[in-house]
């Protein structure tokens, strides 16, 4: 299955060298996430088909892991493809989720710049937090909104880590990723509904984009200037008593 939404690696064609490169990037930014785990429950929200909750579950036989997605088809999929003694999976929204007990650690990878209000999610990832908790985060950190439908907001490092600071928590260690443009296929049009790699007729949407908003292509070009052609990612752990 091949979206920009979601990854489902049981599914993936092992010879596309492109989207094989991107789930490695997610795969990499889920390491980072395993090494700053700190307590006994963990919480992975928008975790998708379940992959990554899986490997943090693997690595950690001795933690309780909740994978938590608001799309009940990618529940359905984690609970059949990737389920481990110490791993359950819920159905749930990001922004409402409640536990009493609150979790030491909450995973975040990829999930903020998609929903509508990131304080509203930051403020129940505080409130989901049990004291002295970790939250290990990552967004985007280069334009995104001409090229992926389904992300809502543009971040810089300043702006992801002054939502995190608003509740008295603070960056930490980091891990930056760099991902170079895939243009394969860029502009096919195909009227089948899988497509053949990820970034298949992604082109033909981004200048749909700039004919809607043509301020943005300003955003993407001094981008370009900076970073070349490229996309950047940035994974942070955030706690209270970590310094800036």
């Amino acid at each position: 299955m091949h979206t920009l939404e979601r990854i489902y690696p049981l599914k993936m064609d092992e010879r596309l060298a492109a989207d094989q490169a991107t789930l490695e990037l997610h795969l990499q930014r889920y390491q980072f996430a395993s090494r700053s785990l700190q307590g006994q429950r963990v919480l992975d929200m928008a975790c998708g088909c379940g992959y990554g909750s899986a490997l943090l579950a693997e690595q950690h036989p001795d933690k309780q892991i909740t994978g938590i997605d608001i799309d009940p088809e990618a529940i359905a999929y984690a609970q059949a493809n990737y389920q481990k003694a110490n791993l359950r999976y819920l159905c749930a929204n990001a922004e409402t989720f409640a536990d009493g007990a609150g979790f030491d650690s909450i995973v975040s990878l990829e999930t903020i710049e998609h929903l509508p209000s990131p304080q509203r999610l930051i403020e129940n990832y505080a409130r989901l937090l049990a004291k002295n908790g970790v939250i290990v985060a990552s967004v985007p950190t280069t334009p995104t909104l001409d090229g992926n439908p389904h992300h809502l907001h543009d971040f810089s490092p300043r702006s992801f880590f002054a939502l995190f600071r608003r509740h008295g928590l603070q960056s930490g260690e980091r891990f930056e990723q760099i991902q170079r443009w895939e243009f394969s296929g860029l502009f096919k049009k195909s009227k089948q509904t899988a497509r053949e790699h990820r970034s298949e007729g992604v082109g033909n949407a981004v200048l749909a984009y700039y004919r809607r908003h043509p301020l943005y292509l300003l955003k993407r070009l001094l981008a370009i200037l900076r970073y070349g052609p490229s996309n950047r990612y940035l994974t942070c752990r955030f706690s209270e008593n970590t310094g800036p």
